[in-house]
Parts: C-alpha cells; structure tokens; sequence
C-alpha cells in the first residue's frame, strides 16, 4: 500500500529547499581591505636634532591576508650618504634608499608566506656629525591596515 505524506512533511520540505537555494543566492562576504599611514622620521647627530630621513605614504591589506600593497616617499635630509626605508611584513619585506637630500616615490606589493595584519616600517639615515665618527640612526613604527 501507498504511503501518503502529511502536508506538513510537504511544507517543511519546501521550506528548506527554498532557504537554501535563497542562501546560495547571497553574495560572498569578504574582508575589508583597509589602509594604515606611514609616518615615520629619523633624527641623529648631536642630541638627536638633525634631522636624517622622513618617510610619509600609506600600505593597503586585508587583515590577515598575505599581501598588502604600498606607497611611500622617502625623503633624505642631512643624511650622508643616503637614507633608507624599509617595510617588512610577515616574512616579506622591501627596502628603497634615496641619496643626500632627494626625494622619490616608491611603490610595490608585499607577498608573504602567512597572512598578517601589520608591517613595520623603518628609517635610517647616517651622519658624521658630531665629530667625525660615522654613525647611523633608525627608527622603526608599527602601521597597522
């Protein structure tokens, strides 16, 4: 004999099919990239008042993806004989250098092994005041996207 089925069984049934098929139907949802400001500078010499290497910009990620993209100016100042910028995160990480008083804009991709959500950036400049030695100086910011 022919089992019949409540219409109750018959309602729940096409409920569930059409919450899923209208759940299957949403967009994805994905992370938000977000943006931190670079600003960092460097100072030296004699009581740390000269000033060496200024790097300003911005670096765009997804927290906890593995890549994040960049912009930064480096601008040297009385430095000898350069000035560097260098932006590391995860296990990526770019350096740019700039000589004596010159400025220049450089961009590019951080691609690392393992997702992260900050980089940190550092400066450095050099000077042989005061006195003779030749000495360089650093200074590194956490910037978080």
């Amino acid at each position: 004999m022919p089992q019949v089925r409540s219409s109750r069984f018959v309602r729940l049934l096409a409920a569930g099919t059409a919450g899923a098929a209208a759940v299957a139907m949403l967009p994805a949802v994905s992370a938000q990239a977000g943006t931190g400001t670079i600003n960092v500078s460097v100072t030296g010499g004699y009581n740390n008042t000269q000033s060496l290497g200024t790097a300003t910009g911005t670096i765009t990620g997804t927290t906890g993806s593995t890549q994040a993209s960049y912009s930064v100016t480096l601008c040297g100042q009385s430095t000898y004989p350069s000035s560097r910028v260098t932006i590391q995160g995860g296990t990526a990480s770019a350096g740019h250098t700039v000589y004596y008083q010159d400025c220049q804009t450089f961009t590019g991709d951080l691609i690392s092994g393992y997702g992260f959500t900050n980089v940190q950036v550092t400066v450095s400049g050099s000077t042989f005041y005061p006195g003779n030695q030749y000495t360089t100086y650093t200074k590194t910011k956490t910037v978080y996207f």
